[in-house]
């Protein structure tokens, strides 16, 4: 279960956090780095995610974004959450990845939802699922994946770390839908998803699309190349068999293209 320290003074971060993001909006980039970085040092887990405008201004290079930074955000979010996602942002990710499972599987299987939020891709593979389990670093959000009524059993769990620590059953499918565009490096996410899968599982997962390897996006999440991708998932013995140019999202009414793929354990 994630566990995150709380013991700073709120009321001073936002403070600096503002701050710094003045400085960011009116140019100042020497002035919102070092705004930043005080940040991180009264919140060392870095709730704000401010590790992710350091890394859009130069000032760092995350390998990942903060969990307690995507479980805040996830938990300030999780009651409009698909209103947000699925109104506003035209999110429609576990739908594609439904319809590419269905040239992959052709029987009910058991299914590990990553990052599954309310419960948007459970919704989708409900057909597909013998069990269904879900994973997500928001409790808050988890209450209305609960609501689906589609989970066998849910938990409060950063997926890397619920992926390395699992010593249940394999799975034969995972759905990572929306979950690479908060990794960057994906080498530890690659292996500890081949660890959980049975021989010849599937992961199914999206991510936007960049030219290069990987890096941060203007909206603070990170992107990744599809030569990277299939190269990190072929290093951890798994291989593509199936692969989509989607749109993942809109942001500002425009279109951020990404790639919908599927690694199978080899």
């Amino acid at each position: 279960m994630a566990d995150f320290d709380s013991d700073f003074d709120q009321d001073r971060l936002g403070e600096l956090y503002a701050q710094a993001r003045a400085a960011e909006d009116r140019g100042d980039t020497a002035g919102a780095i070092a705004g930043f970085k005080k940040c991180l040092e009264l919140d060392p887990d870095d709730h704000c995610g401010v590790v992710m405008r350091l890394a859009a201004l130069g000032g760092a290079t995350p390998q990942r974004a903060p969990p307690a930074y995507v479980a805040t955000l996830f938990d300030q979010q999780a009651e409009n959450f698909d209103e947000i996602l699925v109104g506003l942002l035209g999110y429609d990710v576990p739908a594609l990845a439904r319809t590419m499972a269905g040239g992959l599987i052709s029987r009910p299987v058991r299914i590990l939802d990553l990052g599954c939020g309310t419960g948007l891709a459970g919704v989708a593979f409900a057909d597909l699922s013998a069990h269904l389990t879900g994973v997500d670093l928001s409790e808050a959000i988890l209450s209305f994946a609960d609501d689906r009524g589609v989970y066998n059993d849910l938990y409060i769990a950063d997926a890397i770390e619920f992926l390395e620590s699992w010593d249940g059953e394999p799975f034969d499918l995972v759905i990572a839908a929306d979950v690479l565009p908060y990794l960057g490096n994906l080498r530890p996410f690659a292996q500890a998803v081949r660890r959980a899968l049975v021989e010849s599982g599937t992961l199914i997962a999206s991510t936007e699309s960049r030219r290069e390897r990987w890096g941060v996006t203007r909206t603070q999440r990170f992107n990744h190349n599809l030569t990277y991708l299939t190269h990190t998932f072929a290093a951890a013995e798994m291989m593509m068999v199936a692969h989509q140019a989607i749109t993942v999202r809109r942001e500002a009414g425009y279109p951020v293209p990404g790639d919908l793929v599927a690694m199978r354990r080899v």
